[in-house]
């Protein structure tokens, strides 16, 4: 199982603060897209009409920047943490 950690509308779209996702061995991105797939909103707040992450989402691999983005592999275990961009003003 592979934590992801959520922050801002994806916590609002999940209802919680954290959600596992099944497998051993993913690319983030493989494991946002299984979130994606269980939480049909965050499919807007993540991708874009071609099914890419949007580059404007921060994410962290136990506490560290994601080497390699959603490419970069996570194993059970691991923590995902998914930041958006915040407007205000």
């Amino acid at each position: 199982m592979i934590k992801l950690r959520l922050f801002a509308s994806l916590r609002e779209v999940a209802g919680s603060k954290e959600v596992e996702v099944d497998g051993d061995e993913l690319s983030v991105g493989q494991a946002l897209a299984k979130f994606a797939t269980r939480f049909e909103k965050a499919k807007d707040i993540l991708f874009d009409k071609d099914g890419n992450l949007f580059p404007s989402v921060l994410l962290l691999v136990n506490g560290e920047s994601a080497e390699g983005g959603e490419q970069a592999r996570v194993k059970s275990g691991d923590v995902v943490s998914v930041l958006l961009p915040t407007a205000g003003g």
